[in-house]
C-alpha cells in the first residue's frame, strides 16, 4: 500500500469517528449554519465560535438588544434564532432565554475577544433584533447608539448599518413579491 492510500484510511476513519460522535441533528445544525453564513456572508470555515463565545455573543446582543431598557418577545425570539443559526447548542439558548441582559456591555468585551473583534456585527444583529417587534423606535436607536459608542463604534457607522439594513427588508421584499407573489409558499 502507498502512504497516500494509508493516509487516505486513516483520514477516512478519523472523519466517520468524528461523525459517529454527532447526532444527525448535530450534523444538519452544521450544515445549515454554515450554509447560511456561506449564503449570506460569503465566508467559509470549518471551525466556529466554541460555546463560551458564543454565550458572550449572545449575551452582547441582549444587553444592546435591551438598551430601551426592553426586550420584546419577539426580539428575544430573535435572537434565540439567531443563536440557533451559529451553532449555539440548546444550553446556550436556553441560558440566553433566562438571561436577563443587565450585564455592562464593557463587562462582555473586556472578557470576550471574540466580542470585542465582532462589535460592529453585534450592533448590525442588535439593530435587527430591535426590529424584529415591527418596530425600531427612538428610544431603541438612542440605546443602541449608546451601545455602539461603548463599543467604539461611530453613529456614521451605526446610520449606515441601518441603511444597509433598510434596503436588505427592501430587497427581501421585492424578491419575495417577485418570486413567490409575497405569499408564503405553503400557506
Amino acid at each position: 500500500m502507498t502512504n497516500v492510500f494509508i493516509a487516505a484510511i486513516i483520514a477516512a476513519f478519523v472523519v466517520f469517528q468524528g461523525f459517529k460522535k454527532l447526532s444527525n441533528e448535530d450534523t444538519l445544525l452544521k450544515m445549515a449554519s454554515r450554509w447560511a453564513i456561506k449564503e449570506q456572508w460569503g465566508w467559509s470555515s470549518d471551525t466556529y465560535l466554541s460555546d463560551e463565545e458564543g454565550l458572550d455573543l449572545l449575551k452582547a446582543l441582549l444587553v444592546c438588544t435591551k438598551g430601551d431598557a426592553v426586550i420584546s418577545e419577539a426580539e428575544r425570539e430573535w435572537a434565540l434564532g439567531f443563536a440557533a443559526c451559529r451553532e449555539m447548542p440548546m444550553s446556550i439558548i436556553e441560558a440566553g432565554r433566562a438571561y436577563d441582559a443587565n450585564e455592562d456591555i464593557a463587562d462582555i468585551l473586556s472578557r470576550s475577544p471574540i466580542v470585542q473583534k465582532g462589535k460592529k456585527g453585534v450592533i448590525y444583529w442588535a439593530i435587527k433584533a430591535c426590529s424584529a417587534d415591527a418596530e425600531y423606535n427612538d428610544l431603541e436607536k438612542a440605546a443602541i447608539r449608546k451601545m455602539a459608542g461603548l463599543m467604539g463604534v461611530s453613529e456614521q457607522v451605526v446610520e449606515e448599518m441601518e441603511a444597509v439594513i433598510s434596503e436588505e427588508q427592501k430587497l427581501m421584499d421585492k424578491r419575495n413579491a417577485l418570486v413567490y407573489d409575497s405569499k408564503v409558499l405553503w400557506e
